[in-house]
């Protein structure tokens, strides 16, 4: 996978998102109120989260993936990338070909997910508009992720380079999309942001070790 330069506004910067630092239970509870966590038991959960993280998902080399890193917190753009791993899951488990893009195309993903979490603020982009003459019609809003995935004969094939799109170019790319091994369409990572920051507004108070283990699995 070649990486290119960043597609999206830069102007986005670090201290114009929010202040998140969520210890690794408050995640697991974060990932279950987004419904990430349905279908698997909570220790099973538990293991495959930190499992991502000795794979460098959703963290830079060196944080999180060693035992000495028990006290590690995820910030905003750690949880939108672990959010995103969470849903490029294939029948359980993230593929190989999603762990080396999310790690590759890092630094062109983490300003898309700031400006989503801009477009929470400012809904930059104009609303598209899809109407059934006479009848129905729907409304699409915020900023849209293309992650370019594409599968063949039930194999993830190619992942990026990632772009970020506007309603109108999320609905174009689904609407005019002919090629039957592209079939991850874009997503809105808007709502995911705005869902992220919301329910971190209210998150419980989760002790860390194995009294943490056994009142959320209460």
């Amino acid at each position: 996978m070649r990486k290119p330069a960043s597609r999206v506004p830069v102007s986005v910067e670090t201290d114009d998102i929010p202040r998140i630092a969520l210890t690794h239970g408050q995640t697991i509870w974060l990932m279950t109120e987004l419904g990430l966590h349905h279908g698997v038991s909570t220790s099973t959960f538990n293991y495959y989260i930190k499992s991502l993280r000795k794979l460098g998902i959703p963290f830079e080399k060196g944080k999180g993936q060693s035992e000495g890193h028990r006290h590690v917190t995820y910030d905003f753009e750690e949880l939108m990338e672990l959010t995103v791993a969470l849903l490029l899951r294939v029948y359980g488990t993230l593929p190989d070909t999603v762990v080396a893009g999310l790690r590759e195309f890092r630094d062109d993903l983490r300003p898309i997910y700031r400006q989503a979490y801009f477009d929470t603020k400012t809904k930059t982009y104009p609303v598209a508009r899809v109407a059934e003459h006479g009848r129905n019609h729907v409304a699409i809003d915020g900023l849209f992720l293309d992650l370019n995935i594409r599968y063949s004969a039930g194999q993830m094939i190619e992942f990026g380079p990632p772009k970020a799109m506007s309603p109108f170019e999320a609905v174009t790319t689904f609407a005019r999309s002919e090629v039957p091994a592209r079939s991850y369409l874009p997503l809105n990572v808007t709502a995911l942001a705005e869902m992220i920051v919301g329910r971190t507004q209210v998150l419980p108070s989760i002790r860390r070790g194995r009294g943490a283990r056994q009142a959320h699995q209460s």
